[in-house]
């Protein structure tokens, strides 16, 4: 699917789509059911994905499409008309999906729960300003479920700083039981803490996933999976070599990644 994915106008690094898929069919295995929401799906690059791996589970799409003028940061310019195209190439069930056409500000959690239950898995792309990024994880927290999953995009973009100072300043976050479990390529990914063993555990399923685990970074006794790694300046030609197959070629990489033997191909794969 990734491959089709790559014409539809959007952001989703190969890893993040590993992640997402991983993650919700660990929870239909585990009968760990609920609804899908996305704030922000622009053309539905990352709510296929979403829509696809979560079963026959009713699905939540928020976004102001057209009405630019709600779109104060212009952070994406979704179009209606081509994200349902985009659903209906992929094969989505239009009947599962419920499209809200406003500001998620303007949401309610009842509008959510009343629609599609419990909240299993939750990704917000919207706005990326401050009030925007605080508004919607309360917006989140507020209908997820117990082992429901929040993902964050731009956490840690510099682009876009205010979604890192958002996340930061989220009071309803930091009242909440809500840990950071995995950093994907340009998401983060949040449950609750007595759910995020497991949810790590279930990533490792991944022969992808554990061939890019850069790290494991505790916080406060939670530990954080490092799927991402950023190039630097100090880097040698091999280690930037081995970044960009692992970011744009990532079936090369994992081949590389099989057959270290030769010394030139393991530079490229340091451990």
């Amino acid at each position: 699917m990734y491959e089709d994915l790559k014409g539809v106008s959007g952001w989703l690094g190969y890893t993040d789509y590993v992640l997402v898929k991983e993650l919700l069919e660990f929870q239909g295995s585990e009968g760990l059911a609920g609804g899908v929401v996305e704030i922000g799906v622009h053309h539905g690059k990352s709510f296929v994905p979403l829509a696809t791996y979560s079963g026959a589970d009713p699905c939540y799409a928020i976004d102001v499409f057209g009405d630019q003028g709600a779109n104060v940061d212009r952070s994406g310019h979704g179009d209606r008309e081509r994200f349902v195209a985009t659903l209906k190439r992929f094969g989505v069930d239009l009947g599962r999906l419920t499209i809200d056409q406003r500001r998620s500000a303007d949401v309610s959690a009842d509008d959510i729960v009343s629609r599609v239950g419990r909240v299993r898995f939750f990704h917000i792309d919207g706005g990326h300003h401050v009030d925007a990024v605080t508004g919607d994880i309360a917006l989140a927290l507020e209908t997820v479920a117990e082992h429901g999953i929040i993902a964050i995009d731009d956490v840690f973009r510099p682009e876009w700083p205010e979604v890192s100072i958002g996340v930061f300043r989220s009071a309803a976050l930091a009242a909440s039981d809500f840990v950071p479990f995995a950093i994907g390529f340009n998401k983060t990914y949040l449950c609750a803490a007595g759910h995020a063993a497991a949810y790590r555990e279930a990533l490792q399923r991944s022969e992808f996933l554990r061939a890019v685990k850069w790290r494991v970074y505790e916080v406060e006794g939670s530990p954080i999976d490092v799927y991402q790694r950023y190039p630097l300046p100090e880097w040698d030609m091999w280690t930037l070599l081995g970044w960009v197959l692992e970011t744009y070629f990532p079936r090369t990489f994992l081949a590389v990644s099989r057959r270290r033997t030769p010394r030139f191909l393991g530079r490229l794969i340091p451990r």
